[in-house]
């Protein structure tokens, strides 16, 4: 666990808890390295566990009756999740995959309970953590009724960047793996507006386009230019 410790503190919301408790949560976690491709847990399964990313990336997603999967989000090094089942102790709402080779780091469902019966004090810091999520789903809502629909796609680029506010867009690139008709779901749009809109960003040189994939050269550009 040491090995990953400055990754898992590296959050906005874990880096704010205090040293000790921190400490506590660490102590009782647990590494699972999983394979490119592998299911950590799916939609409808019990959660075991509260989880933060040491290495790698993951996929939050859904998966429709025709097959087609639509993307959540996309969790990396350094976000935590899996917090609702651990609270209402209902199953998880989601599909969760490996998009690369992952290293999770595991607080088990007894240790997560044993752990607020010993330090209550950490009730107010996983509020916060459920309201970062909220505020996160009710801005995306409100930009859908306030926001061209450009602004909504860089929108949601930046939601998938930085794990839904958990982490600052960062300077460095990110290549997303998602295509263009997920994307256009997302904003309630469709795959040729879509496309012309990546393109006239790929133009300003924000995002370059691959087959399948899309590259943010850097975030926290496309954040200033756009100025959330």
């Amino acid at each position: 666990m040491k090995d990953f410790k400055s990754v898992l503190t590296s959050s906005i919301w874990f880096s704010d808890i205090p040293a000790y408790l921190q400490d506590a949560m660490l102590d009782k976690m647990r590494l699972k390295h999983l394979k490119a491709g592998q299911q950590l847990h799916a939609k409808g399964e019990d959660g075991v566990g509260f989880y933060g990313v040491c290495e790698g990336r993951l996929r939050v997603v859904s998966v429709g009756v025709d097959g087609r999967e639509m993307l959540f989000a996309l969790l990396g090094p350094g976000t935590w999740f899996g917090e609702i089942s651990m609270f209402d102790d209902l199953p998880r709402t989601h599909d969760n995959f490996c998009e690369t080779p992952c290293t999770v780091a595991i607080i088990q469902k007894p240790a997560f309970k044993a752990l607020l019966l010993q330090y209550p004090e950490l009730y107010p810091h996983f509020t916060r953590l459920l309201c970062t999520r909220v505020r996160s789903a009710f801005q995306f809502i409100d930009s859908s009724a306030g926001l061209s629909l450009k602004h909504q796609l860089v929108k949601r680029l930046l939601m998938l960047t930085t794990s839904y506010g958990q982490q600052l867009p960062k300077h460095d690139a990110i290549t997303l793996t998602l295509s263009q008709e997920s994307l256009a779901q997302m904003i309630n749009s469709s795959r040729q507006t879509v496309n012309q809109l990546l393109g006239e960003l790929q133009k300003e040189g924000l995002v370059t386009l691959h087959y399948g994939k899309i590259t943010i050269g850097a975030p926290d550009a496309l954040f200033s230019r756009y100025q959330f």
